[in-house]
């Protein structure tokens, strides 16, 4: 009977074996070094704080029109996502009444004298000479339109054909009248035309449907002119119709 005989192990195969071997546990702490200094600069790394968003310039106009008001001692109330500031209107008018109380006068004017100071920081016309104490404006916005708007409470009136609707455009109108008395009637928009306008809403637009005399109100509505850009340091005036971008709130 025949025996095979076994194949001896040739002694160049067990240095190759054991070559290889080193070489793939070589490679594996390399990339496992690799891995720990990346989780390394990943966590040394701060995190990147996003681009916060631009200000909206409507309610920075706003807001910065009615703090003048506010610290002049005029109780307006200030609404930046509307766009508007409310007058208080118990203190311009009497109850159901369109004529200025004496006390509205007063009130008026001193708006008057406040608005005089701080809109021609935004007002085309005014701007060829800023006052030097004018409130931030990076994207140089301008003021397009102001709408003194009247607005009633919901009790109807007993006078003939004389409405709620009358009522909010006589007050409007009373208001506009003094506002304009020292000079800012003369205010104009880029194409020329007069910043001020009146309007009315009667009952048809609520400030608060549970409260009468929050509906008794006259609101000064702000309407922006401005030229968009991605570099709001390089924002500036439109120059044409084109590059006007109105916003209404």
């Amino acid at each position: 009977m025949l025996i095979p005989r076994r194949r001896a192990t040739a002694p160049h195969e067990q240095v190759e074996e054991s070559g290889y071997m080193a070489s793939a546990s070589d490679l594996m702490i390399g990339l496992l070094f690799i891995f720990i200094v990346m989780v390394m600069v990943l966590l040394a790394r701060k995190p990147e704080t996003p681009n916060a968003a631009p200000p909206d310039p409507l309610a920075a106009v706003v807001q910065a029109i009615g703090s003048r008001l506010q610290s002049a001692g005029v109780p307006v109330t200030i609404n930046q996502a509307s766009g508007v500031i409310t007058l208080p209107a118990d203190t311009l008018f009497a109850l159901g009444q369109p004529d200025l109380q004496t006390e509205g006068v007063q009130t008026l004017r001193q708006s008057a004298l406040q608005l005089q100071q701080v809109l021609p920081c935004y007002i085309y016309s005014q701007r060829r000479q800023l006052p030097s104490d004018c409130p931030p404006n990076p994207q140089q916005v301008e003021i397009e339109t102001i709408l003194i708007e009247g607005h009633t409470d919901s009790a109807p009136l007993k006078r003939g054909d004389y409405s709620n609707w009358h009522l909010g455009l006589d007050r409007a109108r009373a208001v506009y009248k003094v506002l304009n008395a020292g000079g800012l009637q003369d205010f104009r928009n880029e194409r020329e035309q007069p910043v001020f306008g009146i309007s009315s809403y009667a009952d048809e637009r609520p400030s608060d449907k549970d409260d009468a005399a929050k509906n008794r109100r006259v609101e000064l509505r702000f309407v922006l002119a401005f030229q968009a850009s991605d570099n709001p340091a390089a924002q500036g005036p439109s120059s044409t119709l084109k590059r006007m971008q109105e916003t209404v709130r």
